[in-house]
């Protein structure tokens, strides 16, 4: 009878399968077995946008701008108005003209000032210029007038809108008010920010303030032609303005330099030699006293 087999050790079985398994998995001529597919399943919890950095701004709007008052009264050339194309070429013209006439360099020719004009008649405002002829009849002519210096002297010109441009020497342009155009960004600027300062002396708004005269000027010293009294100042060429502005039944001085300005009395006003006999300067008692002079 036979011998019933023993069943084998279980630490035998334990190390026959880790051998099999090694000779599965090792060695190069192994067969590798199909690659497992793996399928991508997509996240079911809900993103939630990141927050804004705590410091982010939108872009300025124009009510966010500081004003140029709230900065200084350095002028910009923002909203400035320019000289009409037709202006700027008779500008041109009568300089050419002013140099052509004598010994004059085309570099010391100075643009004072130019203003828009409706004149009355076909002498386009200038008297003698039809004087001793019966060609000068009534009419509506829009045009400029435009004043340069040279030297010590004062030229004034006449123009219309089209292909007219002459020298007037009829002192009564001093009694004909026109519109003055702000001869470069600076004067506009300038003309800009005693506008609102006259507004607010005078209780009206800006709207209500007239421009009645703006001429470049060279003033000798840094007074800007209006001194203090017991005030040293310095003698130097100080590039400004002259502006006029009325408002309210009152006529306003200013004279600035290109950053500041001072309101300035018509009895207290010291003009270059040139200026001071061929402006319309409103008399003392039309001009009222302001308050914060």
């Amino acid at each position: 009878m036979s011998e019933r087999a023993k069943p084998a050790p279980k630490w035998l079985a334990a190390l026959v399968g880790i051998v099999l398994l090694a000779a599965g998995c090792g060695g190069d001529d192994a067969t590798p077995g199909p690659v497992p597919t793996r399928t991508l399943v997509p996240p079911t919890a809900t993103l939630t946008p990141l927050p804004l950095p705590s410091q982010a701004t939108l872009p300025p709007t124009a009510t966010d701008l500081p004003s140029a008052l709230a900065i200084g009264v350095t002028p910009t050339p923002v909203n400035v108005l320019e000289i009409p194309a037709d202006a700027e070429a008779f500008i041109l013209q009568a300089m050419d003209d002013l140099a052509s006439a004598g010994s004059v360099d085309r570099k010391d020719i100075r643009l004072l000032s130019v203003e828009a004009f409706t004149w009355p008649d076909t002498a386009l405002g200038c008297a003698s210029r039809g004087a001793g002829t019966t060609d000068v009849s009534s009419a509506i002519i829009p045009g400029y007038r435009i004043l340069l210096s040279t030297g010590n002297r004062i030229v004034v010109y006449h123009t219309d809108r089209e292909d007219t441009i002459f020298e007037c020497d009829d002192p009564g342009w001093l009694a004909q008010e026109g519109k003055p155009l702000p001869i470069d960004p600076v004067a506009g600027s300038m003309a800009e920010l005693v506008t609102h300062d006259a507004a607010q002396r005078l209780g009206v708004p800006d709207a209500q303030i007239d421009l009645v005269g703006l001429l470049a000027v060279d003033w000798p010293d840094t007074s800007l032609g209006c001194p203090k009294t017991d005030v040293t100042y310095d003698e130097v060429i100080t590039p400004g303005y002259r502006i006029v502005l009325r408002g309210a039944a009152q006529s306003l001085i200013y004279h600035t330099n290109i950053r500041d300005f001072v309101l300035c009395a018509p009895e207290d006003e010291i003009l270059p030699e040139i200026l001071s006999d061929a402006l319309p300067i409103p008399a003392p008692d039309a001009t009222a006293e302001i308050s914060g002079q």
